[in-house]
């Protein structure tokens, strides 16, 4: 009897879940049509590389696309990927730039996790005025309420003295807080940027606090 019972729930949770991932899916091919169809502007976005380094561990490589568009006036669209190993995501929805300093976006999509399916939050806030910028992103799935496993966050705060050099703060989840530098190639037919961080202090780690080597190299292209 408990076995039929068990058996029926999870025959009900696939159905959810099918139905929830259909829902999702459909929104995110709402979404990229539209970044694809609007005509109000060109599309722009960057691809980029990340390698995550701590001691004694093997550096975990990452993926990333993103892309955004101007649709109405001061709203658009984005929809950003992300894969790395074991773990991928892909969400998108619109954004709003009430004024050429500012943009908030909130996103809609889906993660994998060990061959599962699940749903995917997430909203971001750009800054930026003159030398000074301000980037972050608020992500979550449905274990927030539960235990917060699934919130992850990555936010940096950069000024540049220089037009090819930033220098900052960078603070992401599961690797830590400290200094981030990035550097700009003089390629302006593909602009690429050379970035690094050093992310000695991690408030949440189970291991240790404080590290000399932890932190996150990358590469990224724009267009």
């Amino acid at each position: 009897m408990q076995s039929i019972e068990q058996s029926s729930v999870g025959n009900l949770e696939k159905r959810v879940r099918r139905k929830t991932m259909k829902a999702i899916t459909v929104c995110l091919v709402v979404t990229l049509v539209l970044v694809a169809s609007t005509a109000s502007a060109q599309a722009n976005g960057y691809a980029g590389y990340q390698a995550v380094y701590e001691k004694n561990q093997t550096p975990k490589h990452n993926l990333e696309l993103y892309l955004e568009k101007p649709a109405w006036g001061k709203v658009g669209v984005s929809a950003f990927t992300f894969v790395t190993s074991g773990w991928a995501e892909a969400y998108a929805g619109p954004t709003y730039a009430p004024s050429s300093w500012l943009t908030a976006g909130v996103s809609l999509g889906a993660q994998q996790t060990n061959n599962e399916l699940g749903i995917r939050y997430a909203s971001s806030l750009w800054m930026g005025g003159g030398k000074v910028q301000f980037l972050g992103f608020v992500e979550g799935d449905n274990s927030v309420a539960r235990d917060a496993s699934g919130f992850w966050y990555d936010a940096k705060a950069v000024y540049s003295p220089l037009p090819r050099l930033s220098l900052g703060l960078h603070g992401r989840r599961f690797v830590g807080i400290g200094p981030r530098v990035e550097v700009k190639l003089p390629t302006p037919s593909l602009p690429v940027t050379l970035w690094g961080t050093w992310n000695p202090y991690d408030p949440e780690s189970r291991n240790q606090h404080m590290s000399a080597m932890r932190g996150v190299v990358g590469a990224k292209a724009q267009f």
